[in-house]
């Protein structure tokens, strides 16, 4: 079971095509940065998901990588033993776009114009963009997603914070979802701007608004730490075409699960 009471539904075959993806070692394509990589110039850096410079070998390829194998807070994790906050809930106030995308060859990117935030407390989060990873990062209960969306956002003082929204693969259509699945663009580097195509990503966020909540770090080189991570506890279903089509231009781009060295998880139910 995903998040306690929703069951994991997988497209028969997708288990098959993550396994053979993985086996041949993703798309080799390393063209562009992570947007959401705040250090500058660190785009031209090569580092992948798989192979000679995957996961496991990020701290090697640059000195300013090297909290990505000493850093004592980094993400994903392995999300178990939550405990309830009765604290202030994260609102979210997210408005429409004009869709705009980009293929980095690592992921596919949503980029936002200014206007559409978080709020928790008095701090706000200004949202910067949307990225997809398959399989998912996270795991609740040692089970991962079949894909997430994580939405990146960046304060007045520079502080991240990311929301993650978990999919499991099943037959149901979101609109939203398929608005941009359907301008993809399929090559590493390229991109797409359609002004007459609008989203709104809180189309993408589950009705359960129930989330975790822990400090980790960028997923992603340079894994800087100091990263406010809220991962909603409830999936959301998509068609499982989505997700091969995912894996089809990019392959898997999921980092490994990494300790959690004692940080304290909360639960903020809604």
């Amino acid at each position: 079971m995903f998040a306690h009471n929703l069951p994991l539904r997988r497209h028969p075959s997708l288990g098959a095509i993550l396994t053979a993806a993985l086996l041949l070692g993703g798309t080799g394509s390393l063209q562009a940065s992570h947007a959401g990589n705040p250090a500058p110039g660190a785009g031209n850096l090569k580092w992948a998901y798989t192979g000679e410079r995957g996961p496991e070998h990020w701290a090697e390829l640059s000195t300013g990588f090297a909290t990505c194998r000493e850093g004592k807070a980094q993400s994903p994790i392995d999300i178990r033993g939550a405990r309830p906050d009765l604290g202030e809930p994260l609102l979210f106030r997210y408005r429409s776009n004009s869709l705009t995308l980009v293929n980095d060859g690592r992921t596919i990117r949503v980029n936002y114009e200014p206007g559409s935030y978080i709020r928790l407390g008095q701090r706000r989060y200004e949202l910067i963009e949307t990225d997809f990873h398959v399989p998912g990062e996270h795991r609740v209960n040692g089970v991962a997603a079949d894909m997430v969306a994580h939405f990146l956002h960046r304060d007045s003082d520079g502080n991240l914070a990311i929301v993650e929204v978990p999919f499991i693969a099943g037959r149901r259509l979101n609109n939203m979802l398929a608005r941009i699945w359907e301008n993809l663009p399929e090559r590493p580097g390229a991109t797409y701007s359609g002004r007459q195509v609008g989203i709104n990503p809180t189309f993408l966020l589950p009705n359960d608004r129930s989330y975790y909540a822990y400090l980790g770090s960028l997923a992603t080189p340079p894994c800087s730490e100091g990263v406010q991570w809220f991962v909603f506890r409830e999936p959301v279903e998509v068609d499982a075409s989505y997700i091969r089509r995912l894996l089809d231009l990019v392959g898997p781009n999921a980092r490994p699960v990494q300790p959690l060295n004692g940080r304290p998880i909360s639960l903020q139910s809604r």
